[in-house]
């Protein structure tokens, strides 16, 4: 099935109505079709194989169970809490999938339960549990969605009852859950404790060590909590973390480390990047402050990026690629040679920031990697140009596809249409099985694993959805969001609703007022004067000019 539907994409050959896209409009018309029928082979899969689990096993075709751990600390994203379904839930409306958004909430206002004896990442229950529980009541509480809405909850025997009833228990939820991850952040420090107990907090045996990104990526969520239920606790404990990481950077290079004891603040390693560990810390400085309106915030975020940039960049002079490498944090010095997939969401921030041409030049160096393997190993050796042999995975990672998304939609440059074809060809010629879609156990050998992240569906499938749905007319689009600036039949200045095609002034959802949480979730921004899509400023970081160059 998924040779034959590619198949027909490289045949399609219908005369693009725009000149900006060099792939035909029938190929991204689809493409975007493509993406939906593979979230719903996998969604399928799931119910079949996996429902009531946190997620899908899609070799062995079962549920990977929160009561029996086996991958170590990699299962603390496990909590017994429907993750796939709830991480997920607001794709099936983005794509227009009425009916399993529709059973995916009536199921999670049946069932879901956060009153469990179970030991979670706080960063992950954070990010994927509570950020989709209110990106979907964002979504069915939004009057410019409720024809959407309503036509999901059309089946029910009171449609408008159906959602209220939705928009009750997903805020309710939320606020349970936000109550159980509070005690994380009682810390002489703030910084939360990288695991908590859903029904008895943080254990005394629980590790003191955390990571920046883990620690500081939680404000967005947290800040949307405490405007929904009025209780300030939230807001309060996630910018106090975010604050005291921010503290302790360096004075030299204003660099966070990776690594930090919850208890005394200390940094656990000298060395930093942009990569796992790190990564979105920056972005939520960024995000958040966006979300918040808190200019002095967005400030402190932007130079945060600068510096990190402008730190750990690296143009090797051999291909000319911008890479960011591992850096000693209290001097910039270079530290190591090793990237990660991780960091292929950075050109996202850079360009969320501003600068257009560091975006480019920094994706470029990742695309070279993935085009090499056809998937991004989780970490890469510059100096070998080569694979670690301890770190040879590629789990369904969206963050190619995001950065792909972003600088598709502020450049409309035809390459990142390719780029998202190249990436959707790749999942149904290598990972697509029977049950769902398989992470890549060796990128050398394209052996598969057990595995089907959640964040498949938050993120890998919205973000490749997007890109091609947002390419089209807005007659022929899926999604429920509005023409943008940038759109070829919105007149300048003309507006959303007056451009042919376009849906009606209430009826969508503006792309200058959304932004996506780390996980992909969507959160309204009360202010967009100076935004572009998807939170992307007009206005930001000064071109970032002075890379590093040399052997390394």
């Amino acid at each position: 099935m998924a040779r034959r539907l590619l198949g027909l994409l490289a045949t399609l050959a219908v005369a693009s109505t725009s000149e900006d896209f060099g792939m035909s409009y029938g190929q991204r018309l689809a493409l975007r079709d493509a993406v939906v029928e593979m979230h719903g082979h996998a969604h399928r899969a799931y119910m079949a194989h996996a429902f009531p689990h946190d997620e899908l096993m899609p070799l062995s075709c079962q549920g990977r169970r929160w009561d029996k751990r086996r991958r170590g600390t990699l299962d603390d994203v496990l909590g017994g809490y429907l993750m796939t379904l709830v991480d997920g839930a607001d794709t099936m409306l983005t794509i227009g999938d009425y009916e399993s958004f529709a059973a995916t909430l009536d199921v999670i206002a049946a069932t879901l339960t956060f009153d469990r004896d179970v030991t979670v990442s706080t960063f992950e229950a954070c990010i994927r549990v509570l950020g989709g529980l209110l990106s979907a009541h964002y979504l069915v509480t939004a009057d410019a969605l409720r024809p959407a809405v309503l036509r999901a909850a059309a089946n029910a025997t009171d449609p408008a009852a159906a959602v209220d009833r939705w928009a009750r228990s997903l805020r309710s939820l939320a606020t349970d859950l936000g109550r159980r991850l509070l005690p994380a952040f009682d810390t002489p420090t703030g910084i939360p404790a990288h695991r908590v107990n859903l029904r008895r907090g943080v254990a005394t045996s629980e590790s003191r060590e955390t990571c920046s990104a883990a620690a500081g990526t939680m404000l967005l969520e947290m800040s949307k909590l405490s405007a929904l239920t009025g209780d300030g606790r939230f807001e309060a404990a996630a910018r106090r973390a975010l604050d005291e990481l921010w503290r302790r950077r360096s004075k030299v290079t204003d660099l966070v480390g990776s690594t930090v004891h919850t208890h005394t603040g200390q940094w656990l390693a000298p060395n930093t990047g942009v990569g796992a560990g790190v990564d979105s810390y920056y972005e939520y400085m960024v995000k958040a402050a966006i979300f918040l309106d808190d200019a002095p915030l967005l400030h402190r975020g932007l130079a945060g990026v600068r510096a990190a940039h402008n730190e750990t960049s690296f143009r090797d002079p051999a291909s000319a690629l911008l890479w960011n490498v591992e850096v000693y944090r209290d001097s910039g010095r270079y530290f190591g040679h090793r990237v990660s997939a991780l960091q292929a969401f950075w050109p996202s921030l850079l360009l969320m920031a501003g600068d257009v041409g560091a975006a480019r030049d920094t994706f470029k160096a990742y695309w070279s990697v993935w085009r090499k393997y056809k998937s991004l190993p989780e970490l890469f050796d510059l100096s070998k140009n080569d694979v670690l042999t301890f770190a040879k995975d590629s789990p369904l990672r969206p963050e190619l596809a995001e950065s792909a998304l972003h600088l598709y939609l502020k450049t409309r440059d035809a390459h990142f249409l390719v780029v998202g074809r190249e990436l959707v060809a790749a999942l149904n010629d290598i990972s697509r099985v029977p049950c769902g879609f398989a992470s890549i156990a060796d990128a050398t050998t394209h052996r598969l694993d057990d595995r089907m992240d959640s964040y498949f569906f938050a993120e890998t499938l919205k973000y490749l959805f997007l890109l091609f749905d947002l390419s089209l007319e807005p007659a022929d689009r899926r999604s429920f969001f509005c023409c943008d600036d940038d759109d070829d039949d919105v007149a300048d200045g003309a507006p959303y609703s007056d451009a042919k095609g376009c849906p009606p002034a209430g009826a969508c959802v503006r792309l200058d007022r959304t932004l996506f949480s780390t996980e992909g979730h969507f959160f309204e921004v009360p202010f967009p004067e100076a935004l572009g899509p998807f939170g992307s400023l007009k206005a930001g970081l000064e071109p970032v000019c002075d890379a590093h160059a040399g052997a390394m």
